[in-house]
């Protein structure tokens, strides 16, 4: 994974984009030969809930290097900043059943640092091996700015009750499956020293979806989705450390969709 130090809040690691990148090439590749029928924008807000996840940090200057084991997670969807996402899908000409999109969600997550939990590798150049509240090493490890999830994912919809007013079906179920790339902004604080560098490439992984979207009228449909995603992620920490995690999230989500 490549180090990210000293960069703007706004400049994406250069591993991470190049790895965009190639997600939007393959989506232009299957759709280059094909003519669009249909292309739809949607807008999403929800809940998310995240698992238990062990946690590494590693602080070199301290001689710091352990793991935290069954973290518990918070996520606080409906406290700003929100849980909300967007999303842009092109169904084909010819396979109207078919899609190919582009998914953008916003979550975040906080690590319950007072809870106990165990720990095991070396803290402050001791070794560690017990069970204690996290806090007592690592007093804060959030991804509040958030926890950016860009997705490129294929979909397939089955059209039920068509009509003239409703060509597609007025009743779309749907799923879905993706590969996804995380932007994080992590914050924490580890051995008493505060870290909020500000955006940085966290690691790769993957989404599923299932959904029922129901036309209200010819070009708009509100719909109900549950996703879960799955990536493994690294953020710098203070003391010039490095935190690791996998986050595994499910969701449930409601939104719009208008046809254009």
């Amino acid at each position: 994974m490549m180090r990210i130090m000293n960069r703007p809040d706004h400049e994406f690691p250069a591993l991470h984009t190049r790895g965009l990148a190639l997600l939007a090439a393959g989506a232009l590749a299957i759709l280059a030969d094909t003519a669009l029928a249909e292309t739809t924008g949607s807008f999403y807000l929800g809940s998310s809930r995240t698992g238990n996840s062990d946690v590494r940090i590693s602080q070199p200057g301290t001689g710091s290097d352990a793991t935290f084991r069954s973290v518990n997670w918070d996520s606080e969807p409906f406290k700003a900043p929100f849980y909300y996402g967007i999303r842009v899908t092109h169904f084909l000409d010819d396979r109207p059943d078919w899609g190919v999109g582009f998914d953008f969600t916003h979550d975040k997550v906080y690590a319950r640092t007072s809870e106990v939990v165990h720990v095991d590798g070396t803290w402050n150049g001791a070794p560690v091996n017990e069970d204690a509240p996290m806090n007592q090493r690592v007093q804060s490890f959030g991804i509040s700015h958030g926890v950016n999830i860009l997705g490129l994912n294929v979909y397939r919809r089955w059209m039920h009750q068509t009509s003239g007013a409703f060509p597609r079906g007025r009743w779309q179920p749907y799923a879905g499956a993706g590969l996804t790339c995380y932007v994080l902004h992590p914050e924490n604080t580890v051995n008493g020293q505060h870290n909020s560098e500000g955006f940085e490439g966290g690691g790769f992984g993957y989404q599923l979806l299932g959904g029922l979207q129901y036309g209200v009228t010819q070009t708009a449909g509100v719909f109900i989705e549950a996703k879960y995603n799955s990536g493994k992620v690294k953020v710098n920490t203070a003391g010039g450390g490095r935190g690791e995690t996998e986050l595994k999230t499910s969701q449930l989500l409601v939104g719009v969709s208008v046809a254009f």
